[in-house]
């Protein structure tokens, strides 16, 4: 599928999953102790849309609120790879590769994606990138942290997606800070072109 049509399925797609999991976190609201709430609880559930799109979405209850994210899964003719969208209705994509290496540098030892993206969202609960530098007009090298380690990518503001390559974990990360960042900028180079392609 191309961007567009990405979009337009989430597009499609989102009302009815919100519906659903709202439907499944009253009922998880009236199943769950008053205990259970205030430690904290957090469920993962799959969906497969009437478009026949496959979702991953998590309900985490916490003293305070409960909390909802989702991930669609996305095979782009090579893998599997997943999707998400901010709340300014960017896509992040995250390829195959960055899962793999999540799973490898995290020592998961994982043997699905859908399993490696659990994983993955139980740490990352919100996105905050950080731009490294403009490689062309709107399109940047960016990176965003998570408690194991960082995550590399590219942004193409034009289109409104953020790519999410590669991961590198933290029992990496021994080297100073500008050799760091040399690093993670060679790392992302190779990814420069394909900053609007889902691959």
């Amino acid at each position: 599928m191309t961007l567009e049509e990405i979009r337009r399925e989430i597009e499609k797609d989102y009302p009815i999953l919100f519906r659903k999991m709202e439907y499944v976190a009253h009922d998880m609201n009236k199943a769950l102790s008053k205990t259970d709430k205030l430690k904290g609880v957090e469920r993962y559930f799959d969906y497969c849309s009437k478009y026949k799109n496959q979702w991953i979405y998590r309900i985490c209850f916490t003293q305070k609120k409960i909390e909802f994210e989702n991930m669609l899964l996305f095979h782009n003719g090579k893998g599997h790879a997943a999707i998400c969208v901010s709340a300014d209705m960017e896509l992040i994509y995250h390829t195959g590769h960055f899962f793999q290496r999540f799973n490898e540098r995290c020592n998961l030892g994982l043997k699905t994606i859908p399993d490696i993206i659990r994983a993955y969202m139980r740490e990352n609960k919100e996105y905050e990138m950080k731009e490294l530098v403009e490689v062309e007009p709107g399109i940047f090298k960016i990176f965003g942290l998570i408690k194991s380690g960082i995550i590399l990518g590219m942004q193409n503001a034009n289109l409104k997606l953020f790519k999410l390559n590669t991961f590198i974990s933290n029992n990496m990360l021994s080297k100073n800070q500008n050799e760091l960042k040399l690093m993670m900028l060679d790392v992302l180079e190779k990814y420069k072109h394909t900053s609007g392609l889902l691959n």
